[in-house]
């Protein structure tokens, strides 16, 4: 385990992992609860039209990550403010334009990409020292914004048109979560993959409505589930020499697995009491 750490891409990998995963499970009790599982799907895709942009003019990628993110919850902030347009039907659009885009400039593109094969399943030799920097500073935004606008999240998370009568600023608290999950999600690609980051917004979530009875309570087991699994995830891709995105996900899954028995065992000890 100690050798583990003695090589910088792998500390540096593992780091990465678990700050990825503790800034999606906070989002993700929202995402759920608010049924927005589909906004992983589309930034993580748009953010493959970020990153096709950023090697075709040879830009920096975090840069124009950020940027395009920023755009892209944006976009699905006007659009879905309209009462014949869907939010999912936007970001469905957005993903298949952004991917559309990202094609055709890398198609332009001589010779062969590497990066782009390692931003689709995640690759660990890809964090350096600014990607951890950007993943703490966006989990401390996370955080302080979690706990600064508490009450308001849980009204939008719950019902976004009853909220307004309870004096929350709808627009503001929509526009703000959708920029902050879409910047989260562009760059967390490097270590779960732009195909796989949506489990990362999903599963902990998941397993945290399974237990909680509050939201806080939600949030502390999804937080804790991201931890466990990403620093899980990463000890075994390490031991049984497999990529670390997958590895990621299916442990995720195995907990999701697990959590659901243990659930299942105790409503059923629940009903067999009464």
């Amino acid at each position: 385990m100690i050798e583990f750490f003695k090589y910088p891409f792998l500390r540096n990998g593992f780091i990465g992992a678990i700050l990825a995963g503790l800034g999606s499970s906070f989002l993700s009790n929202f995402i759920i609860l608010k049924k927005m599982e589909f906004i992983g799907e589309g930034a993580a895709h748009v953010a493959f039209g970020a990153i096709a942009i950023a090697l075709f003019f040879n830009l920096n990628i975090n840069v124009v990550s950020l940027i395009v993110a920023i755009i892209f919850a944006i976009a699905i902030h006007i659009l879905g403010k309209k009462e014949k347009v869907q939010e999912n039907s936007v970001i469905g659009m957005l993903l298949a334009l952004s991917m559309a885009i990202g094609i055709i400039l890398l198609s332009f593109k001589k010779g062969y990409v590497p990066e782009i094969d390692s931003f689709l399943f995640g690759d660990v030799l890809m964090i350096n020292e600014e990607d951890l920097k950007l993943l703490f500073i966006f989990d401390l935004v996370i955080f302080f914004y979690i706990i600064l606008f508490n009450k308001e999240l849980k009204y939008y998370a719950y019902h976004q048109k009853l909220s307004k009568t309870f004096g929350v600023p709808v627009d503001f608290i929509n526009l703000s979560f959708l920029i902050i999950t879409s910047i989260t999600i562009v760059i967390s690609v490097k270590i779960i993959g732009i195909i796989l980051i949506t489990s990362l917004l999903i599963t902990p979530g998941v397993i945290g409505k399974l237990f909680a009875k509050s939201i806080n309570q939600m949030i502390l087991i999804s937080v804790i589930t991201g931890f466990l699994s990403s620093a899980l995830g990463m000890i075994a891709s390490y031991y049984f020499d497999i990529p670390s995105g997958p590895t990621i996900v299916v442990t995720l899954f195995v907990l999701f697995i697990i959590s659901y028995i243990i659930k299942r065992v105790l409503s059923l000890k629940e009903k067999e009491s009464l």
